[in-house]
């Protein structure tokens, strides 16, 4: 087996290392290191700059908001025009038009009239651009486009005390800007008017059976 011992290569044309390497092992590349072939590394590896060319897929950054906030309540009065819900947004600015955003949340509260005619959409608006809404197909005049809605963790003939939960798992979206998006969650009623108590049920007394919960939505850019 032949070895080669140093601790830098560089070029015959070239005024500067291009590859270095320390006493641990450790390999650092200059800026906007490409790879055109099939790369295998044991220890670590460091890059100053942007390192292309090892395929799409990676994760480049994860932004979230959480909230336990459960004194509050949002009135709903119109079946088409949904309402944000407090302190569920988040801001990510991608890195590349050609991101993917990978969006996903989770919202616990309690209807005030049961949960089969509520829903939820995701509402992305962008920087200096446009306002987005996903949701189903309005597909005529009265139909309501839905995201997802709440689900109930049980049947009870008192339904201000039984919480109901809305999750997306990973929804993913292509927003095609470098500009700063805002993903928020929003809820609506199917009838018109109603009341959402988040993190919360809609009894709100000091019992075992009057849960708190968590509201979250995360974030994630998705290289291309």
């Amino acid at each position: 087996m032949s070895r080669l011992i140093t601790n830098a290569i560089r070029s015959t044309s070239a005024s500067a290392d291009a590859i270095t390497m320390d006493g641990s092992g450790n390999v650092t590349f200059p800026s906007n290191a490409t790879c055109a072939g099939n790369a295998t590394f044991s220890g670590n590896v460091s890059c100053s700059g942007t390192a292309t060319g090892f395929g799409g897929g990676k994760l480049l950054q994860v932004v979230t908001n959480s909230t336990q906030d459960a004194f509050g309540s949002i009135s709903l009065s119109s079946q088409q025009t949904p309402v944000d819900i407090p302190n569920q947004n988040v801001t990510i600015t991608p890195s590349a038009t050609n991101s993917k955003i990978l969006v996903s949340f989770h919202q616990m509260g309690e209807t005030s009239s049961g949960p089969q005619i509520y829903y939820f959409v995701l509402k992305r608006s962008i920087s200096g651009g446009s306002t987005t809404t996903f949701g189903g197909n309005v597909g005529g005049s009265s139909r309501t486009p839905v995201f997802t809605q709440p689900l109930r963790t049980t049947d009870s003939v008192n339904r201000n005390d039984t919480p109901e939960y809305a999750h997306c798992s990973g929804y993913l979206d292509s927003p095609n800007t470098t500009s700063a998006v805002t993903y928020t969650v929003q809820i609506g009623n199917g009838e018109g008017t109603g009341t959402f108590y988040y993190n919360r049920c809609v009894d709100d007394g000091d019992a075992t059976s009057r849960e708190y919960g968590l509201s979250w939505i995360t974030v994630q850019e998705i290289a291309a």
